[in-house]
């Protein structure tokens, strides 16, 4: 899988870690996301 923003490949290790999330189908690094969406995700 690779992340939406920035096109770099996402290993399942780094989701396990928070270090990517899924959203909605697409695939995140944490700091991709949080630099597109201006904001950070939070943890449930």
């Amino acid at each position: 899988m690779r992340c939406t923003l920035c096109n770099e490949h996402i290993e399942a290790v780094d989701i396990q870690f928070g270090d990517a999330v899924e959203v909605d189908g697409e695939y995140w690094h944490a700091e991709c996301f949080a630099e597109y969406f201006d904001e950070a995700l939070e943890t449930v």
